[in-house]
């Protein structure tokens, strides 16, 4: 996973409109409540391709020989993502583009922050906080908070809106790093034990063959001693015939 090296990527999608019922005449109004559906679900739609990018990288890497892939994109269902007090920053007059902002508090599960930060820990990087103070992300409590800035601007035949992000791009990587790692969790540990146990094994296999070395060792140490001990002795029946 890459930290804090993600370009700014301006998001979009698209709403349907039938009938008379129109959200605009030129212009969409920024506090219609179905273009602040639209923004929430392309908020969503971005989380499912981060987290897809994510779990390519893993699979590529064969990090997740243990873990069941399709849990990392269920996990985007349990973030909570909030709209409230939309305003109007520009309306151009010289096209149907109207430029919007919005309080945007986007809320992850103190388990999953949990679960994020232990396997954070253990692979020494940094925590949840300390990654939003870098990505320089307004986050307390498990809520993230932002001033999210848009634009709604209806197609030429007037039956759809396309809603484009300005500034996502922080809080959605602050988001996906956080799932991403609390998935791998249990991968984590994994590995951990199988790198303990072969270090163990290690261990053994190193005694084993000190042990060994020793006992050769103490073997050539005797079979020296029992040499000189015969070469006096040889000596000393020589004297006696002398």
């Amino acid at each position: 996973m890459k930290l804090n090296n993600k370009t700014l990527v301006v998001f979009a999608s698209t709403l349907v409109l039938t009938g008379c019922n129109n959200l605009f005449s030129n212009h969409v109004k920024c506090d219609d409540e179905s273009a602040t559906s639209l923004v929430t679900q392309v908020l969503k739609d971005d989380l499912a391709q981060s987290l897809e990018g994510e779990l390519k990288a893993l699979i590529k890497n064969g990090s997740i020989k243990d873990l069941d892939p399709a849990k990392l994109k269920l996990s985007a269902k349990n973030i909570q993502f909030s709209l409230l007090d939309s305003r109007t920053d520009f309306i151009d007059p010289n096209s149907p583009k109207t430029t919007c902002s919005i309080d945007l508090t986007a809320t992850i599960p103190s388990d999953l922050v949990k679960k994020s930060d232990e396997a954070r820990a253990k692979v020494d990087v940094m925590s949840v906080e300390e990654h939003a103070n870098n990505l320089g992300v307004n986050y307390e409590n498990n809520k993230i908070h932002l001033t999210l800035e848009y634009v709604l601007q209806p197609t030429d035949k007037g039956d759809k809106v396309l809603a484009l992000l300005k500034n996502t791009s922080n809080v959605q990587t602050l988001i996906s790093e956080t799932l991403t790692y609390a998935f791998l969790k249990p991968q984590i540990e994994k590995n951990q034990i199988k790198n303990l146990e072969a270090s163990k094994a290690a261990v053994l296999r190193n005694n084993a063959n000190t042990a060994t070395y020793d006992a050769n060792n103490d073997a050539i140490v005797a079979a020296d001693a029992a040499t000189e001990a015969a070469v006096v002795a040889a000596e000393g029946y020589d004297e006696e015939y002398e």
